[in-house]
């Protein structure tokens, strides 16, 4: 049967690495795998690319798509951009015999679980923060306040990790080992 399943993780944990692995890893098997892109009413960075970055879409039709119960999940976060899921996508993906990924954060998780009980969920981190500060710097990509804010937006989530069946430790270099759990999950867990 088809499998939903949320992963989810502090910023720079490699969940985004792992997504890409088990990716190509169902494309070797030609399994079918649907990662679910997310709508967001921010602008796009450099480099991201419309339907497969995320959706980038006006606000007003974000509020319309709300209105319509078309997100799994939705937040709007402090800087007053959304984010969300669309449904319509994921139950089509579902429908045409595809395991689901989504990759969001712990409120969409709990959201999404609300009506979809038998969603799986995998919390990915990393053995030590002081690594996963050193991940944020090294890409480069944001103002030490910004690090900082991802820092402690990590430590909240990681409090938070039990409430996902699945916690598993993306050891440096390691990847590919937990590209291999993932995958074990959705291939043992019959729904």
């Amino acid at each position: 049967m088809n499998k939903l399943m949320v992963i989810s993780g502090p910023s720079g944990s490699g969940k985004g690495t792992v997504v890409e692995l088990l990716k190509k890893k169902y494309e070797e098997e030609n399994k079918k795998l649907y990662v679910s892109v997310s709508c967001t009413t921010r602008e796009p960075r450099e480099g991201e690319v419309d339907g497969k970055s995320y959706f980038f879409i006006t606000e007003q039709e974000f509020e319309e798509k709300l209105n319509d119960h078309d997100f799994l999940e939705y937040n709007k976060y402090a800087n007053g951009k959304y984010y969300g899921t669309p449904k319509s996508n994921v139950v089509k993906y579902l429908n045409d015999g595809y395991d689901v990924i989504l990759e969001i954060d712990i409120n969409g998780y709990r959201q999404i679980k609300e009506n979809y009980p038998d969603v799986i969920g995998v919390f990915i981190t990393l053995d030590d923060l002081d690594k996963l500060e050193e991940r944020l710097r090294n890409r480069g990509t944001e103002t030490e306040e910004q690090i900082q804010d991802r820092m402690n937006r990590a430590r909240e989530e990681i409090k938070d990790k039990d409430e996902y069946p699945y916690v598993l430790i993306n050891y440096e270099g390691k990847a590919n080992e937990t590209m291999e759990q993932v995958y074990n999950i959705l291939n043992e867990i019959s729904q």
